[in-house]
Parts: structure tokens; sequence; C-alpha cells
């Protein structure tokens, strides 16, 4: 094989660029006028957030012909889908998505494994309603489903009686820091369990919460292998021990192994990569940031 082919070969194996529009919330523009916006940054896609479903989608299919940027996929809550998912579907078509992705589920849906199976259970009778309607379905990760799951440190009936998420969450998070050890895995997690207990549902990791759950990134792109839709270029600090906090950095910023993370995802298959910066300083600046981010793949 001759070098440029082999260049070739790699340029077509290298993720392309898109950016989560939700980093560009609070520029005041139109949905069109933003995708003119990265376009001219250089970016091949955009995932859409919470404006794309109030916006003219004849409008933002012309800003999208017009610059050839790709609709990678749409963020939708999980109610929002159960019920109205025909509206947001018919929406999704019309400007040539194919993908939606569940954003952000709480700690509550992960307290024990009868949690997870319930919720896995709900989300592959919504993965096949979507399918019928020629998408796909996604679930986009947070820190929530790397906390312990409590039946398995024998706080099962406790968990499940009512009470707020944030009690449970607390808990959790106490056994995290005191009992689960150095020998944990991704596949003892709630990510690891609705994996395994789904069929049709596939997964965009943000590796920011990921690190922030206290897992490498790269052993859940192993974990979930061709299930893996989407990869989000995030990235997370700690502000507080306990309970744990954190939050949103530019990438490159924080506490992400963000060149390892980078060099991975050319190993897994996905066709993108998202930048999202969910507080940026600066979103006009950002935009570029993240361009420039993403340009370290290469």
């Amino acid at each position: 094989m001759s070098q440029s082919e082999s260049v070739e070969r790699a340029a077509e194996a290298r993720p392309r660029s898109a950016i989560q529009l939700h980093t560009l919330r609070n520029i005041d523009e139109s949905l069109p006028e933003t995708i003119r916006r990265v376009a001219n940054a250089g970016y091949e896609g955009v995932e859409f957030a919470g404006a794309f479903l109030e916006s003219d989608t004849y409008a933002v299919r012309e800003a999208l012909d017009e610059t050839g940027v790709e609709p990678v996929a749409a963020h939708a809550d999980l109610s929002a889908l159960e019920t109205d998912l025909e509206s947001i579907a018919d929406r999704c078509r019309r400007v040539g998505c194919d993908h939606l992705v569940i954003p952000h589920l709480g700690a509550g849906y992960f307290r024990t494994t009868g949690h997870v199976d319930a919720l896995a259970s709900r989300l592959d009778e919504l993965a096949d309603r979507v399918a019928s309607r020629g998408l796909r379905l996604s679930y986009h990760t947070s820190k929530d489903p790397f906390l312990p799951l409590l039946d398995r440190f024998g706080l099962g009936v406790p968990a499940n009686l009512p009470s707020p998420s944030f009690v449970w969450e607390g808990v959790a998070e106490a056994v995290d820091l005191t009992v689960r050890g150095a020998g944990r895995t991704v596949e003892e997690t709630g990510l690891g369990r609705l994996a395994f207990r789904t069929d049709d549902l596939t997964f965009e990791v943000d590796v920011g919460w990921v690190t922030a759950g206290g897992y490498d990134p790269v052993d859940v792109f192993e974990l979930l292998g061709d299930r893996l839709s989407l990869i989000h270029i995030a990235d997370v600090e700690r502000t507080r021990r306990f309970p744990p906090a954190f939050r949103s950095v530019p990438p490159g910023e924080g506490i992400v192994d963000l060149d390892r993370v980078l060099r991975a995802s050319r190993e897994t298959g996905v066709d993108w990569l998202v930048f999202e910066d969910d507080h940026p300083s600066d979103p006009e600046a950002a935009v570029y940031r993240g361009r420039a981010t993403l340009d370290r793949l290469d």
C-alpha cells in the first residue's frame, strides 16, 4: 500500500466533528444562524438540543442544505418521547435527522438492579417504537448510572421505599467512597446492567461524566462495542469531595485524559465525535475552541 493510500484510509477511519448545540444556547440568534456559525468554524455535523423542538424545520433544513452540515442527532427528554413521539419523529424526518438521544436520566432510575431492569424494559420498548418510525434511539450517559446498585450492598429493601431521589443518591455516594473498593468494573454498574438488559438501545458516552463517576471512558467504549453510537467530548472538575460534586469545564481543562480518549475513539468505529462545553464563559469562542480540540485527533 502506498503512503498516500495509507493517509486516505486513516482519514476515512477518523471520526467526524460535530458540536452539541446546547453549548451555544446563550448566543442570541436563530437555529439556522447557529448552523451557519458552526459551519464557518469547520464542523461537519450538529447535534440538536432544546431549541430544535421549537424552530422552523424548513428554515433549519435550508441552512443544513446550504452549508452541508449534517444533523447527527437530536436530544429529547424521555417523557416527551413517550408522549409525543410522532411529532418529534416527524420534525426529525423533515430535517434529515435519523437519531434521537435521551439525555441525563437521574439517579432514581439506577438505585437497584430492579430499577435498572425496569428502565431497560421501558427503553427497549421505546427503541422499538422509534425504529418503527425510521429512526434509532440512544441514551446519553451521565454520572448517575455509575453509582453503586444498592441491592448489591444489602440496601435493596429500603432503597425501594418511596423517598426523594437525592436521599438514595447520597447513600450511593457514601457506599461508593467507603465500600466499593478498587476492584470495581464497568460491567457491575447500572450502565453495564442497562447495556446487558437491552437489545435495540445504543449509547452516547459523555467522557466527562464517565470520568466523574470514577471510571475510564475507554473501558466504557470497550464494554459497549458496536452499541456505542456517539462520543461526547466533554470535561469536568471536582468541586466537592462529599457529597461529590463536579462541574463542566472546557475539554482539556479538567480531569479527563483527553488525548487518550481521542486516540481510543479512533478504534471504536463511531462516526462522530461531538464537542460539548455545558457552561462556556464565551460561547462564541467555544465554537472555535471545540474545533481545535477535535483537531487533536489528527
